[in-house]
């Protein structure tokens, strides 16, 4: 089961909205979890080689480190008011540090506890690149969503999909989100069939026949690409279904020591449809 649960709110430079912290808490509600929100303080510092004004470019950084610092106690005193409203066991801390090191930090928190939450803002590539480096580096399941507070987000996981191509990363997707799929009323499992070979003896069908073994009401079907991208392929599958939860495995390689996202993970992250679980 799901017990404990870590909240990423983003402080700077644009403050994570209301809407998302109502939406996380919901969904900690109803999966009956703690939830211990974590917001930061950004400790923005002149880079090294610079050269511009001394005293316009100082007064600029503790103007954003000013502007982070109130963003992040303000998320927090409403996280904590929400929260409280829900009736959910909770905590909330203020941790500072500089931009780059954030990703490290939520990856150290995150590996004691069961899941790590963070509302994803359309087309921000700071928090895409944060996100891709927690998949790969927390040894946790992350479970993004919309941080915009003018597309309707379910506030309940009760249909729910796993995109499977019978990959490790889909494995150890779908292990990671048994606990909660096991709170929604039915599991579709899809295949896209013309991105990739997957044979009928390792397609969904088996792996819904597992999930079935894991009381899960689960069905399996195939889906085309027909010449779009595969992130399209989901969104329209999402969108026609009405998912609440996609299910995925997160891909990527090495690059000197640097994990570049595979073309399907990185589109889900620069526009998540909807809830997103990814595991690696």
């Amino acid at each position: 089961m799901i017990k404990d649960i870590l909240l990423a709110l983003t402080s700077f430079p644009t403050a994570t909205e209301t809407r998302s912290i109502e939406n996380a808490v919901a969904i900690a509600h109803n999966l009956r979890a703690q939830v211990s929100a974590i917001a930061f303080e950004m400790d923005i510092q002149l880079p090294i080689g610079l050269y511009a004004d001394p005293l316009r470019v100082s007064g600029i950084l503790a103007a954003d480190r000013k502007k982070s610092a109130d963003n992040a106690r303000n998320l927090l005193k409403m996280f904590e008011t929400t929260a409280r409203a829900w009736g959910i066991a909770h905590d909330q801390s203020v941790l500072r540090c500089a931009p780059l090191e954030i990703s490290k930090r939520l990856a150290q928190e995150a590996r004691f506890r069961d899941i790590l939450m963070v509302p994803l803002r359309e087309g921000d590539a700071a928090q895409q690149d944060i996100v891709g480096l927690l998949i790969f580096d927390s040894g946790r399941p992350i479970l993004i969503f919309p941080d915009n507070s003018r597309r309707e987000v379910p506030t309940s996981l009760t249909n729910a999909a796993v995109a499977w191509d019978n990959s490790r990363p889909s494995a150890r997707a779908v292990v990671d989100a048994i606990p909660i799929l096991q709170q929604a009323r039915r599991v579709r499992v899809f295949s896209v069939i013309d991105d990739k070979p997957i044979t009928e003896a390792r397609g969904g069908a088996r792996l819904a026949s597992y999930l079935m073994r894991h009381g899960l009401d689960a069905i399996a079907e195939d889906v085309r690409c027909n010449g779009q991208a595969i992130a399209g392929a989901f969104e329209k599958y999402i969108s026609e279904n009405k998912i609440d939860l996609l299910v995925m495995g997160a891909y990527g390689h090495s690059r000197l020591r640097e994990f570049i996202l595979g073309g399907a993970t990185r589109s889900i992250l620069s526009r998540p449809p909807t809830w997103v679980l990814l595991s690696h």
